[in-house]
């Protein structure tokens, strides 16, 4: 039970601090984050795909900008300031799905934690999303830790969020 308590704990933690770095500070956000992240977390043994992704979307969306929750974007976004061209919706999907298919080769096998690494910003520019790429990456990136044996990894503001950023240079 202590372990339960621990990793529900750690869980809130991440959550918290997902929304943080993206300065999204409303208990809306925060509870959508919930929403999204005990769909993700108890569908974990399926297999993750297009439609696993657009669903940890379009709940942690739902309250917040519902008009965009679980749809891929249509239209060119910035990223750190550097903008990203929209091409179409099927090139997204075929990213995504490329994405999702890719397996750890035996190279990989033990560095799980590079190769989740490596996936995660290889979602994130993808940049599927209008908004809502980062939080939901975040789920999805530490979905893909359990999945390989991993324990959660939280991103605290300051230090370790430059760290993190670093990632995607």
């Amino acid at each position: 039970m202590d372990k339960e308590k621990d990793f529900d704990a750690q869980v809130d933690e991440f959550l918290n601090n997902s929304n943080w770095i993206e300065e999204e500070y409303s208990s809306l956000a925060l509870e959508d984050a919930k929403h999204a992240w005990d769909w993700a977390y108890s569908n974990r043994n399926e297999r993750i795909d297009v439609q696993y992704i657009l669903k940890i979307h379009s709940l942690l969306m739902k309250n917040i900008n519902p008009e965009i929750a679980g749809v891929i974007r249509n239209c060119d976004v910035y990223i750190g300031g550097n903008k990203k061209i929209f091409v179409s919706e099927s090139l997204i999907k075929t990213d995504l799905f490329q994405l999702v298919c890719k397996k750890m080769d035996k190279k990989e096998r033990s560095k799980k934690e590079e190769f989740a690494q490596k996936t995660h910003v290889a979602f994130e520019n993808c940049h599927p999303f209008v908004d809502g790429n980062g939080r939901s990456g975040r789920i999805l990136y530490n979905i893909h830790r359990i999945k390989l044996g991993l324990s959660l990894h939280i991103i605290h503001q300051g230090d370790e969020q430059k760290a993190y950023y670093g990632w995607f240079k």
